[in-house]
């Protein structure tokens, strides 16, 4: 994939996460309960998975390759979950852009982090000031977004 559809890709999944979330607030005032809600995200999501493999629209890798998966690696899915529950309870008291601005911020951080160390098999980049002070520039934004209404 080249740079350019990579970061399309991006900033597509950003958009995705934006109307899931709003959708998932939906789901969990009128189900009352984040959980049950973020239970019926993943089972729809499942499906829709199963579907495009079904149909061949991705191509599954051989299912033994699952034995050489690390497994602090399988926690994936249960940090999804926990994080689709987190925002399904936040969203409908921050709203939607607070709630964004705040999970971006601290994706960012951990992210510079996970960077800058080279944790979880990541390659490591080494974090300057510029990459702190972008991370600084978006807390202030989320403090005057909270003053905004």
């Amino acid at each position: 994939m080249n740079p350019l559809s990579a970061v399309l890709c991006a900033f597509s999944a950003g958009s995705l996460l934006s109307l899931g979330g709003a959708a998932n607030a939906r789901l969990g005032g009128t189900l009352r309960s984040a959980v049950a809600a973020a239970t019926v995200n993943f089972l729809v999501g499942a499906a829709a998975l199963g579907l495009l493999l079904g149909l061949g629209g991705f191509r599954a890798g051989p299912i033994e390759r699952l034995a050489a998966v690390p497994p602090w690696a399988l926690g994936g899915g249960m940090l999804g979950a926990l994080y689709v529950t987190l925002s399904t309870l936040v969203i409908p008291r921050l709203g939607l852009t607070a709630t964004t601005m705040t999970v971006v911020c601290s994706q960012l951080v951990g992210s510079l982090l996970i960077d800058h160390w080279g944790w979880l098999g990541v390659p490591q980049q080494p974090n300057g000031p510029a990459r702190w002070l972008a991370v600084l520039l978006l807390l202030v934004a989320v403090a005057l977004r909270r003053r905004d209404g």
